[in-house]
Order: structure tokens, then C-alpha cells, then sequence
């Protein structure tokens, strides 16, 4: 008689929720919107933890709609999420959900102790954990906040490989994300040509330093349905090399009319970075081609596309037209000029060369910048802008962690490139070169920004690790 239930508690719980959703949310927030706002988040968060829990897969694909999009609906409700604390929940779901399973397959399974990438995200890991007895940084309380951050990339990429179980599983993320993506840069464009609506504007304008942020040379920079505009460039150009390698592959896997679609995706794409006006974005371009070019450079396609993205960034950075915003700012990134902001950074870098050099374990988390103000205010670094992954990390964890953290990604660049060499179908060596490209202009954009520490960003690398990882068993 319990077997019908058993089968569909899920389904039984999830109906639950949903019928005390539709008569307590109305009772209880009838003198208060931002209220019901949070009750109605929380529903349907437990919802989704509880789908994750019967189906890491779809849990996999959640996690990563929700990453994209959440910031989207933050602004249209005037009312700030718990974004990492949404994350985190479906992401423990997802994976515990897997590990009780009785009927769980064994079937490339991975051996995640042994696995180079994942034993260097363990021992990050830990090293993390022994930067809390760093004695520069007095505040412990910022410990519990970093474990969670921390375990959070950890187990995203751990589902990765537990979701992608074959080539399969690979291909359908790659179309899953370049349409997710599209989505994404398809609503950068309409901000763009359309304006901001108006419950957009109405959080730029909340604070001065949103505005300043947004705001550059009177031109205002979009964000699409991500955190702002920086990470949203980031991210566009990260999945513009993907769209332009895909570009290259023969007829016989993709043919013309797939190829027209990849072709609108990438203008798209192209056209909400450029908006995004993150210079960073658009240096991570040719960056990441490079690799690809040296790699595939014997390949027709290959030189044809080269020499037509040369034609065309030509044109963009000599081409005789002054007056368009955008790309003034694209020429900014390539063109030697006598940018303020970026003598100030390496002023500034040039400043705490001494500290690196006399800390080989930094100065403790959380203890410059902003957060350095916020949570040990008095630390000798407090304040200090890093305005760069690659500082943030020697500053705060010293040069022994920088070299910990460059070695894990020269593991992923080697391994993307033993997969591409070991594999004979084209599918299979496209996406290994492309996955490779993607993780060598991630690392650029290091060097030049806070990117690693962006939530989407962060995420979507964590989650190309995975797939790094899965592909050495396929």
C-alpha cells in the first residue's frame, strides 16, 4: 500500500508546498509585499531542494538557470535574495540526494582523492582553513563565511561529474549553456536599444556608487540578468569563444543552418559585451583564440577564421568612425593611452611588492579592500584595492597559494590538451580545445580583474573543471 506513496513523494511533497503556498502567502502578507516576496523565495527554494535531492542532474541544470537568472528577478521584485544561501541548498541537495541512492551506479566512477584537479581543489581547500590561524587577521567570524564559498565551488564542480556522466551529458551542457547564455545576451542587447526599464534604473539609482559603477562617460554600461556589468562581460566573452570555435567545425557536424544560428548567437553575444563596456572582456577574446590558433593552426578553418577576425578587429580599432560609445571603449583595451585608472593600479601594485615579498602566507582572508574595512578594520592592507584576482589571492593567502592556484590551472589546460590529442571524433576535440581556451582567457582576465571571485564566473569555471575531469574517463 506505501509503494504508490514511496514512488511519488516527491511529486506529494512538492503538491504540499504549493497548497500551503497558495492560502498563507495572501494571509500572511496582506500589510507587507517584501514579505510574501521572501516566503514565496523560500517555497519554492524548498521545492527546489527537494528536486535536486531525487535528481542531481536536473538539480545540475537548476543550479546553473538559477546562477544566471536570480539577479534578473532580484531587480524586478526591489528586493535582495540569499543567493549563495539558494545555491548552497541546492547543491548539498543535489549531491547528498546521489550519495544515498542505493541504486547509485559505479559506472566512471571517479576516485576524486587521486584525481590531480580535484586533490588540488582539496588541498586549496585546506589551506583555506589554515589561513583562519593567520595571526595578521584577528576576526575569526569571517571563517564560516569563506568555508561556505569555498565548499560551494568544491561540490559544483564535484556535480559536475556526478551529473555529465557520459559525451553525451557534455554535449547537451554546451547547448544548454550557449542557450542559456544567449538568452542572457539577447536581454543586454534589448537594454541596450530600449533603455533600462524602470525598476532597473531605480536600483542604479539607489546609491551614488552604483551609479558611478554603471555610468562611463555618460554612457550606461548593462548588466543583462547578471550581478553587473563586469561580470556580465566576462561571461559573454567567455562564451563567445566557445560560439566562434564551434564556427569552425566541418558541415557534417554542423551544418549551414546551425551554423546561421551560432553565427546570430555570437553577434549577440559580441554586442552585449561590447555594451557591457568591460575592457577585460574584450582582451579575453583574442587571448583565448590564440590558444586555439596554435593549436588547430594547420586546419583550413582555422586560418580562415584568423583571417577574418583580424580583418575584422582591424576595423574596429582603425576603422574611420570616432563617434560610437562602445567602440571607443573597445579601442581603449588594445590601444596605448594615457588611462588614469590603470597607472593608479600599477602604482598601487608596485606599492605592496615589499608586503608580498616579507609574507609568503599573506595577511589573512577578508583584510583588504572592502571587506578588509568591513571585517578587520586597522589591518595594514584594509582598504587596499586589488582590482585583480591574481593580488587578492598573494595578498590575503600569500605567494604559496598563488602557486598552488597556478598549478591547478596548468593541470586543466594540460589535460583539456592530452584530451584533445587523445580523441578522434571532431565533436570531442572542438570542446576539448574550446574548454581549454575558455580556462586560458579566464586566467588572463585574472591578471586584470577580480574575476575569480565573481559568483557567476566562479561557477561556470568551477563547473568547467568538472568537465575537464569527467572527459579523462570518456
Amino acid at each position: 500500500m506505501l509503494e504508490p506513496i514511496k514512488a511519488y513523494r516527491s511529486d506529494l511533497l512538492l503538491f504540499s508546498l504549493m497548497a500551503i503556498a497558495v492560502p498563507a502567502v495572501p494571509y500572511l502578507t496582506a500589510g507587507n509585499y517584501r514579505t510574501g516576496v521572501l516566503i514565496l523565495v523560500a517555497i519554492f527554494g524548498i521545492a527546489l531542494a527537494t528536486t535536486c535531492l531525487n535528481n542531481a542532474k536536473l538539480g545540475f541544470y537548476i543550479t546553473l538557470t538559477t546562477v544566471i537568472t536570480i539577479r534578473f528577478f532580484e531587480r524586478i521584485y526591489q528586493q535582495e535574495a540569499p543567493v549563495g544561501v539558494v545555491l548552497d541548498l541546492m547543491i548539498f541537495s543535489s549531491a547528498l540526494g546521489t550519495m544515498l541512492k542505493k541504486s547509485r551506479t559505479t559506472e566512471g566512477a571517479i576516485n576524486y582523492f587521486r584525481e590531480p584537479i580535484f586533490l588540488m581543489l582539496f588541498l586549496q581547500f585546506s589551506y583555506y582553513m589554515l589561513e583562519s590561524l593567520n595571526p595578521m587577521a584577528p576576526n575569526k567570524t569571517t571563517l564560516g563565511i569563506f568555508f561556505r564559498i569555498s565548499l560551494r565551488y568544491l561540490f559544483i564542480a564535484i556535480l559536475t561529474t556526478i551529473a555529465l556522466r557520459s559525451k553525451k551529458d557534455i554535449y547537451f551542457f554546451f547547448k544548454f549553456w550557449i542557450g542559456l547564455s544567449t538568452i542572457s545576451a539577447f536581454y543586454g542587447c534589448y537594454q541596450e536599444w530600449f533603455g533600462l526599464p524602470s525598476w532597473e534604473m531605480a536600483l542604479i539609482m539607489t546609491t551614488p556608487e552604483k551609479l558611478l559603477t554603471t555610468m562611463i562617460g555618460g554612457h550606461l554600461r548593462v548588466n543583462g540578468t547578471m550581478t553587473d556589468p563586469a561580470v556580465y562581460g566576462l561571461m559573454m566573452a567567455i562564451t563567445s569563444i566557445l560560439l566562434i570555435i564551434l564556427l569552425t567545425a566541418s558541415n557534417s557536424w554542423i551544418n549551414l543552418q546551425r551554423k546561421g544560428l551560432i553565427v546570430l548567437s555570437l553577434i549577440l553575444h559580441l554586442l552585449a559585451l561590447g555594451y557591457s563596456g568591460t575592457r577585460t572582456g574584450y582582451v579575453m577574446i583574442p587571448a583565448g583564440l590564440l590558444l586555439f590558433l596554435l593549436v588547430t593552426i594547420h586546419k583550413r578553418n582555422t586560418i580562415l577564421a584568423a583571417m577574418f577576425l583580424i580583418f575584422a578587429g582591424g576595423g574596429i580599432l582603425f576603422g574611420p568612425f570616432y563617434g560610437n560609445a562602445t567602440i571607443n571603449r573597445v579601442r581603449t583595451a588594445f590601444i596605448g593611452t594615457e588611462d588614469a585608472s590603470l597607472n593608479v593600479r600599477e602604482i598601487n601594485r608596485h606599492s605592496v611588492q615589499p608586503f608580498i615579498h616579507s609574507h609568503p602566507f599573506g595577511g589573512g582572508l577578508f583584510t583588504i579592500g572592502g571587506e578588509g574595512r568591513a571585517y578587520n578594520p586597522g589591518h595594514p592592507l584594509a582598504g587596499f584595492p586589488p582590482d585583480s584576482n591574481l593580488v587578492r589571492v598573494v595578498l590575503e593567502c600569500g605567494w604559496v597559494m598563488l602557486l598552488f592556484l597556478l598549478f591547478m590551472y596548468y593541470l586543466q589546460l594540460r589535460f583539456c590538451l592530452q584530451n584533445y590529442f587523445r580523441f578522434t571524433d571532431e565533436k570531442d576535440k572542438l570542446l576539448a580545445i574550446a574548454t581549454a581556451s575558455m580556462v586560458f582567457a579566464f586566467i588572463i582576465s585574472m591578471y586584470a580583474q577580480e574575476s575569480g571571485g565573481l559568483m557567476e564566473m566562479a561557477v561556470f569555471m568551477n563547473t568547467l573543471a568538472g568537465v575537464i575531469v569527467r572527459s579523462r574517463y570518456l
